[in-house]
């Protein structure tokens, strides 16, 4: 999508004719509180609809969070976008919360009732005089087309290239040579635009800025799930079930697991799956991951943009994210949906809760500009107090992007605060006590849930940084300690050992240049994240977690390293130009190379499906060589319990005849009477076609004849029923008798 952000005025604004200068826009007002009407009609009656559909949602988006924020002054452009978003997201957000609490689940009244009363406000309440330019829509001259065709033709390739290509047979290097040539000539030309607009001598537009960087995003974060037929990554499934039993029952149970004691966005998006009347999450969760990359990436460049007025640096800023975000987080997961709310609450404090440090604060800033070998020759630009009374909404939304943070996710609050509070405590924002109330909900939210988490999962790794940092899972192969694979695990570190090293040349230039207020504030929210890693190894995500925090401030970073100067240099210009070459080649590697072993195939969805709408308490699911995505519907607790699902893959590997039906029977009698439960009813058995490239050497796959074997003991058995069949998985039903 095309952010149509205002150009920066470095220079004198140049008159603009009143023809082309529009004020009180409140014709696009009227316009917009009368499709929240429709809108809300729309979802009172539950029409449906994949057009109406969108549109619900982009009413549900866009009003409630303009009648907030419709009156602000002083934010920019893409400020103003993300804010009128995440309002209606928190919004919503404590709405689905206190309505999943309370098990008064009713979210289609309640969002036409949102909807009626943002649209009475904004048709009632006058709003903020904002004015419209439009005299960036003149025709083109030639030469001012020629970038934007080629933008055009170059998104249009991709399009083409995504047609032509046939992923059915992934092999090691995933998608890397599945793609065809136009693929890399699509996402090159495109990468070219977005440097050639940023480095060239005469900044682009920004209309044409915000088209090619979201085009590039487009390319890099939706190729993949565009290919895939379902959402690709497993990890996703049990996300969609969570959702898929709020929105089923109305309620949340806590007894059940971890993810109904933070659920947050589980409870959002159960709430918006009704409004709009997609109630399976399956239906659009694939959506996420390009959409949370786009979110960001706006959000990164907002703030950036008030950091600098230099567009260099926050396009580069905007660029150098998109680029160096391998950890892939934006598919549909609470984490990735606290990430940008913890970035809202950064944009929101650098713009509006600026303060006056302490005095010893301004000693040590003084100090280290003199330090500096170099020094602004013009008093440098740092944040200071506006002066005015801190407002007091900036506050309330801080505190209620922090109350839906700590509910949707366990580690983000942490993160998230480790750089704020300082920040706040030593006054370089205001007030000091919004940093112990942001400590307070974080504790009041985790104080009732220590006792399952630690004896569920146990209390970090020891509060041991090293042991955290070099945590790796149990038997994996010394190449896989972060990613699958020797060769992608090392591209990942490269890119962010690059971006680091990068990023720090950039704070220590800054601070060189005596603009040390902005060098400290950003250094300090980049490395403060590293503490995280000293209270736990989250299961070895939490150094990603760590690089992802760190990444937005990085990439001011890398930003300052190479436009800090006083003018464009021939020098700097080839150094951003390679630097962003080299990271997209990176990037291109890392997130596309693992794709065999991490897609899941639509025969894994129907058959996960098939199992979730059968299975019972008293029912046991064996599986042989494939783990299929079982958490996926409304049903899944049935799977959490011990004794209801098992493997054999073991007991094919090691026996030397063939696996029975009886020898099924006993395994499943067996892990039953274990476990203390009820014996079996129903035994099914999964046997797949496919087989995991993540097999390590301490994991040998089961050898395919031992499978063939047991199938066909399955198959000539009075005993059992065939009752699920794809194209690559079969599911055999086993009944007790008797």
């Amino acid at each position: 999508m095309a952010l149509l952000l205002k150009d920066p005025l470095p220079a004198p604004k140049p008159r603009v004719s009143q023809r082309h200068r529009l004020t009180a826009p409140r014709a696009l007002e009227y316009t917009l509180a009368a499709c929240g009407l429709v809108a809300a009609g729309l979802i009172l009656f539950d029409v449906g609809g994949l057009p109406l559909a969108v549109f619900k949602l982009a009413i549900c988006l866009v009003l409630p969070g303009w009648a907030l924020v419709r009156r602000l002054r002083g934010a920019e452009s893409a400020a103003r976008l993300v804010l009128t978003v995440a309002a209606s997201v928190v919004t919503y957000s404590i709405f689905a919360l206190a309505m999943a609490w309370l098990q008064l689940w009713n979210p289609r009244p309640v969002a036409a009732a949102v909807l009626v009363a943002a649209a009475f406000y904004v048709l009632t309440a006058p709003g903020q005089r904002l004015a419209m330019n439009f005299s960036g829509l003149r025709r083109p001259t030639f030469r001012e087309s020629v970038p934007w065709v080629t933008l055009a033709a170059a998104m249009v390739t991709w399009g083409v290239a995504l047609i032509l290509t046939s992923d059915e047979q992934l092999g090691s290097f995933g998608l890397l040579p599945v793609f065809p040539i136009m693929w890399y000539v699509a996402a090159a030309v495109v990468l070219g635009l977005c440097i050639r607009g940023i480095a060239a001598r005469t900044v682009s537009s920004h209309r044409f800025l915000s088209t090619s960087v979201a085009g590039l995003v487009l390319i890099l974060y939706s190729s993949a799930s565009l290919l895939a037929e379902v959402p690709r990554l497993p990890w996703t499934y049990k996300h969609i079930a969570v959702t898929d039993l709020i929105g089923a029952t109305g309620q949340i149970d806590s007894m059940i697991d971890i993810y109904n004691r933070w659920p947050g966005f589980f409870a959002l998006s159960a709430f918006l799956g009704e409004v709009i009347g997609y109630r399976n999450a399956l239906s659009y969760a694939a959506l996420a991951e390009t959409g949370f990359a786009l979110i960001s990436v706006v959000l990164v460049l907002a703030i950036a943009r008030t950091l600098s007025r230099n567009p260099r640096i926050y396009w580069t800023a905007a660029l150098v994210f998109a680029l160096a975000n391998w950890v892939n987080q934006n598919y549909y997961s609470p984490q990735a949906f606290a990430f940008t709310l913890h970035l809202t609450m950064c944009l929101i404090i650098l713009t509006y809760l600026r303060g006056t440090p302490a005095a010893w604060v301004i000693a040590l800033e003084g100090r280290l500009t003199r330090w500096g070998k170099r020094t602004s020759p013009r008093s440098p630009k740092q944040i200071q107090s506006s002066g005015r009374a801190v407002p007091s909404w900036a506050i309330v939304a801080v505190l209620a992007l922090q109350i839906v943070i700590v509910a949707s996710h366990q580690l983000t609050p942490y993160l998230a605060i480790s750089g704020l509070f300082p920040l706040l405590i030593v006054g370089y924002f205001r007030p000091k006590w919004l940093a112990p109330a942001l400590l307070v909900i974080a504790l009041l939210y985790v104080l009732p849930h220590l006792d399952f988490i630690d004896g569920k999962y146990g209390f970090g790794g020891g509060f041991d940084f090293f042991s955290n940092i070099g945590y790796k899972k149990l038997g994996a192969d010394p190449g896989e300690w972060l990613l699958t694979g020797r060769w992608v695990a090392r591209e990942a570190v490269a890119l962010s050992v690059l971006t680091g090293l990068l990023g720090v040349a950039g704070f220590v230039r800054r601070l060189l240049q005596g603009k040390v207020r902005t060098a400290l504030i950003v250094g300090l929210l980049a490395t403060a994240p590293i503490l995280g890693m000293f209270g736990t190894s989250y299961g070895g995500e939490a150094r990603l977690r760590v690089y992802l925090f760190a990444l937005p401030w990085l990439a001011i970073g890398v930003a300052w390293l190479f436009w800090s100067g006083p003018i464009r240099t021939r020098a700097t210009a080839i150094g951003a130009t390679a630097t962003l070459s080299v990271m997209a080649v990176l990037f291109t590697g890392v997130y596309f190379q693992p794709e065999a072993s991490v897609r899941v195939s639509s025969q894994d969805v129907a058959a996960s499906t098939f199992l979730d709408a059968r299975i019972q308490a008293s029912d046991l699911i064996v599986e042989t060589n494939y783990h299929l995505p079982l958490l996926i519907g409304p049903n899944y607790p049935n799977y959490l319990d011990s004794g209801r699902v098992t493997s054999i893959a073991r007991m094919l590997k090691n026996s030397t005849v063939a696996v029975t039906v009886q020898d099924v029977i006993a395994r499943a009698d067996k892990v039953r009477e274990s476990n203390h439960v009820r014996p079996w009813e129903r035994i099914y058995v999964v046997i797949s076609d496919h087989e995991q490239y993540t097999v390590t050497a301490n994991h040998k796959p089961v050898p395919p004849e031992a499978i063939s074997q047991l199938e066909h003991e399955l198959a000539m058995s009075n005993e059992v029923m065939r009752v699920f069949d794809s194209q690559s998985i079969r599911i055999y039903q086993i009944t007790r008798i008797g």
